[in-house]
């Protein structure tokens, strides 16, 4: 697969890296000489220093015969005019843009198709949608919720639980009647995907995957996973922030529909949201986009003032200013002040290594969010990234199976999965299942796997189709 990336920022660099381990061609057109030439020292593709708005350029580049381009840039005009150029050249090209106005967000199929335009991702809207999807989920601390909450990713030492050290994982499976797996093994070196045969030792830090119910026989329950956050404070009238507001509302009252959901919302609290914000031009233009909110003007980082926006009494705090260092420091005082559940939102995975000591419930990273999408995309079989582990280069990742699929009624055994590929859950019919070789697979089925980044072409060979089908 040959994909052309426009734009070394972050995003593009971050995104190109996960591609080149997954072992793709790519070509990196970025316009910014000292950018290119860290881009060129770091990854190992071919990086033009040019700009990518010119035809003669994105020639160069070869961006017609590519599978995928990519205009991942910080500015809307130059990726979608550079889609534009593309998709002139080939229809069989896909293109994807980066967009930050809502202007482009809201073009319908038939207008994106007339700028060049296959798919559109905004940042903003992608990172507001992760923290609103957790929120609904239930989370906490080392708490990771999957699909609406119906299966969890838990982080704990594998003393926390009686009678692990010193068994095999095989053992261990067949002395508990609860479905769950030991997903991964953190280690000094790294993570480790381990199969049945490996022994728990006493310092080991574990990830477990599998029902919340299951989880809670084997690990114990977590307290306030799926407590509903009915005061909501959220830090910085940003974009995200924005956002924010807009899905955490309409989340309070027109989710549900029907009489008895009509019932529930007259016996519940209607959610409320203060917005603290320390410039109060930004804090008046927000008064007047939505009504029904409470706005605190005023520096959450000076003393008195997440106290006086209420932080002590709020049951979620959600960070969202334009500072990844502030916002993790100031969830993490909210927490202390007495939150009951506090979000970071950050630019980047730098401080994710430090997940395990925060208190901060969750850290969401805009970097890793937008990759996930952009990846899915990309990926044949549709392979999406729902979990990207910090300590290495391995993702939990999840595929659905068409009605059509080869793999269609065989047993996992006899696969041949790439090595050190471990499946970790299928979705059969609407019920959860942890996988055995001896799990027959069926067409309509999503099915979870833990991999190693350049595992992902092998697991395409066996699931994909030609061109992403």
């Amino acid at each position: 697969m040959r994909i052309v990336v426009l734009g070394a920022g972050m995003i593009g660099v971050h995104i190109a890296r996960e591609l080149i381990e997954e072992k793709r061609e790519v070509v990196l057109i970025e316009k910014d000489s000292d950018a290119a030439a860290i881009a060129s020292s770091e990854l190992d593709c071919l990086v033009i220093n040019d700009d990518g708005s010119k035809p003669e350029v994105l020639r160069k580049a070869g961006a017609a015969r590519s599978d995928w381009f990519l205009a991942l840039t910080g500015s809307d005009e130059v990726n979608i005019v550079a889609c534009g150029l593309v998709a002139a050249e080939s229809r069989a090209v896909r293109t994807v843009a980066r967009v930050e106005s809502s202007f482009y967000s809201s073009l319908s199929p038939v207008q994106r198709k007339a700028f060049g335009l296959d798919m559109l991702v905004n940042p903003t809207m992608e990172t507001a949608s992760a923290v609103v999807r957790i929120v609904d989920e239930g989370f906490a601390e080392d708490v990771i919720p999957l699909h609406e909450g119906r299966l969890q990713l838990r982080y704990l030492p594998a003393k926390s639980i009686e009678g692990y050290a010193g068994h095999s994982l095989r053992q261990i499976r067949h002395s508990h009647e609860a479905d769950f797996l030991v997903a991964a093994i953190v280690k000094p070196y790294g993570l480790l995907i381990p199969d049945g045969e490996y022994v728990i030792e006493a310092e080991d830090l574990m990830y477990l995957l599998g029902t919340p119910e299951g989880l809670d026989r084997v690990a114990g329950a977590v307290a306030g996973v799926r407590e509903s956050a009915r005061r909501v404070i959220i830090i910085g009238a940003t974009k995200i922030g924005a956002r924010l507001i807009e899905a955490l509302g309409r989340r309070s009252s027109d989710r549900e529909r029907g009489l008895g959901a009509l019932i529930k919302r007259a016996l519940k609290k209607q959610r409320s949201i203060t917005v603290l914000e320390s410039s109060r031009e930004h804090a008046k233009s927000l008064a007047k986009n939505f009504q029904g909110i409470d706005i605190v003007h005023g520096d959450s980082s000076e003393e008195g003032v997440l106290e006086k926006a209420g932080a002590e009494k709020a049951d979620l705090v959600v960070c969202a200013t334009e500072s990844q260092t502030f916002n993790i420091l100031t969830a993490q005082l909210a927490k202390t002040l007495g939150a009951k559940k506090s979000v970071a939102i950050a630019l980047n995975d730098r401080y994710k290594s430090l997940s395990s000591v925060l208190e901060v419930d969750a850290l969401v990273s805009m970097k890793s969010v937008v990759a996930a999408t952009v990846l899915e995309l990309v990926r044949r079989a549709h392979i999406r990234t729902i979990h990207d582990f910090y300590e290495d280069d391995v993702e939990l990742v999840e595929l659905s199976l068409g009605k059509d699929s080869l793999v269609a009624g065989k047993p996992l055994k006899e696969l041949s999965l790439p090595k050190g590929v471990l499946v970790g859950f299928a979705f059969q019919g609407g019920a959860i299942v942890v996988p055995s070789g001896d799990t027959v697979l069926q067409g309509g089925d999503v099915v979870g796997f833990i991999a190693r980044k350049g595992s992902i072409a092998g697991l395409e060979r066996i699931f994909g189709g030609a061109r992403g089908a």
